[in-house]
């Protein structure tokens, strides 16, 4: 299994080991290397699995003269060197479609609600400290909401972080527990968030308000569609993994409204 706590996007994990294949299938056919800046990458936008889609083929087949069906089969054959990490196939007539595996979103979630994450620390963005305007209220309540309820989980003697033992994201089958609709959306609309942080340099406030905003609202389907307190004692692991996503909401909703929209996050309104 792929080590996730070197990346903090998935993105940055999929296109990672892209180039890595790329830059074989490049070795073997005796052409230059592919650039990074060469890959096209693009999140599909369904919320049943997190997938990604690459149009590197028919790019390098105008270049090569090569059939970009050849290319996109071959480079597909080399991920099977990564095991179980990922499911990939071409779909015609060159698109390359890599699936990431459950585990690997188990592993990318518990890193991303770590207490050592690096990436999510204290803001270095200075605050405007400007009363929050009416546009930015769905996102402070929802943050305000994540903070409301992890502490009613720790009142509940709910603990999040073990040393024995990570957050129980997967069921018996090893595939992710929280696998409704509501759930999936939110955890689909995390990915997407994180690969824009880390990936994308956008400084425009309006693109980071209308991320918050789509996450809240993620959010807000999320807790209204899935009961906590009622299965603590019935599905305890079902429960602490849902707090485990609340968690890992209000730590991207946090960042994004104090770094990227300089206001501070409220704890309670």
């Amino acid at each position: 299994m792929l080590l996730v706590s070197k990346y903090t996007a998935i993105r940055q994990l999929v296109s990672s080991h892209l180039l890595r294949v790329l830059s074989i299938y490049a070795s073997e056919k005796k052409i230059s290397k592919v650039p990074e800046s060469g890959i096209a990458l693009y999140k599909s936008r369904e919320i049943c699995k997190v997938l990604y889609i690459s149009g590197v083929a028919p790019s390098l087949a105008k270049v090569y003269q090569i059939s970009a069906s050849a290319i996109a089969n071959q480079v597909v054959s080399h991920f099977c060197d990564f095991g179980e990490s990922f499911r990939v196939k071409v779909v015609p007539p060159a698109w390359i479609h890599i699936e990431v595996v459950d585990c690997v979103i188990a592993d990318w979630l518990e890193s991303l609600v770590s207490e050592t994450n690096p990436f999510f620390q204290a803001s270095t963005n200075p605050y405007s400290f400007t009363p929050a305007l009416s546009y930015l209220f769905p996102i402070q309540y929802a943050y305000a909401r994540c903070c409301s309820l992890l502490r009613l989980a720790k009142h509940e003697g709910i603990t999040l972080f073990d040393e024995v033992r990570q957050i129980p994201w997967l069921d018996s089958q090893a595939k992710l527990c929280l696998n409704d609709a509501a759930s999936q959306s939110l955890i689909a609309k995390l990915i997407a968030v994180v690969d824009d942080l880390v990936c994308v340099n956008i400084a425009s406030a309006s693109h980071w308000h209308s991320k918050a905003r789509s996450l809240s609202q993620a959010f807000e389907r999320f807790w209204s569609h899935n009961c906590i307190w009622g299965e603590v004692k019935v599905f305890p692991e079902l429960a602490h993994a849902r707090f485990g996503l609340i968690l890992a909401t209000q730590k991207i909703l946090r960042f994004l409204l104090e770094d990227k929209l300089g206001i501070i996050a409220l704890s309670e309104l």
